[in-house]
């Protein structure tokens, strides 16, 4: 008769890792290397997105203070003074261009009517862009040159820093007559001052005052003088937006 032998079983002796392989505690190099590369192509695909959208953003927060410390304090001017058209502006608007009186006029508007409502900002007459502390020129995307920086006043900088260049008024030439008319009031708003890029379209943008009954600060767009004094804006869907911000940078401030 056969008898059974029992010896036991031990399953944690069975299962230790000292009878099989040795366990590993660390990457090898080989894969910390192949870890970083990997990494470092996503970096390389991903940051240049990223830093873009960053930096749109801040320009897009930037326009967006810049344009209503200047709308506000048009606004303000207004409930003091009457509106845009009180000013002693609608016997302007019409009138024809004169541009020895053009400057004398921006800076009469600036100093009576809007500087008073922006609070620590200064006015300078005569002071060239170079003396403001640009060392690059307003300049347009393709490189052309809008003002050198021999280019003197009027000019506004808000307590932030923002530089507003006093453009010149917009007029409009009378196909009948072949006169330059009057209509309003360009600001060229570079929103990071001497220290940024200094491209239109890019951190300067046209904002515009039109000399008109019920009229807005606005952004370059398209607009007619009715025969009332009053604006009448003239809608662009955004692919023509596009287009002309393409074919003219003072435009793209209506895409932000």
């Amino acid at each position: 008769m056969f008898k059974k032998s029992y010896t036991g079983f031990n399953l944690a002796e069975f299962f230790s890792p000292q009878q099989h392989s040795p366990r590993r505690t660390a990457f090898t190099l080989a894969e910390v290397l192949i870890t970083l590369g990997v990494i470092g192509v996503v970096a390389a695909l991903t940051l240049p997105n990223l830093i873009q959208n960053y930096e749109k953003m801040v320009i897009v927060n930037r326009l967006k203070v810049n344009f209503n410390i200047m709308n506000n304090a048009i606004r303000m001017s207004e409930s003091a003074n009457g509106e845009v058209a009180e000013w002693g502006l609608v016997s302007n608007a019409r009138k024809e261009y004169e541009a020895a009186s053009d400057k004398a006029l921006r800076i009469k508007i600036v100093k009576e009517n809007i500087l008073p409502y922006l609070n620590g900002a200064e006015l300078t007459e005569t002071k060239t862009l170079a003396q403001m502390g640009y060392k690059t020129p307003f300049a347009y995307p393709d490189g052309s040159i809008y003002a050198p920086v021999s280019a003197a006043g009027p000019m506004i900088r808000l307590n932030n820093g923002t530089i507003i260049l006093l453009a010149g008024q917009i007029s409009t030439a009378d196909p009948t007559t072949g006169k330059t008319y009057v209509m309003g009031m360009t600001f060229y708003m570079d929103i990071d001052g001497p220290k940024g890029k200094n491209i239109i379209g890019k951190d300067i943008f046209v904002t515009e005052l039109p000399f008109a009954h019920k009229t807005k600060f606005m952004l370059k767009e398209n607009w007619i003088l009715t025969g009332e004094n009053t604006i009448r804006i003239v809608a662009k869907n955004r692919a023509d937006l596009v287009e002309q911000c393409k074919t003219h940078a003072t435009y793209c401030g209506r895409l932000i």
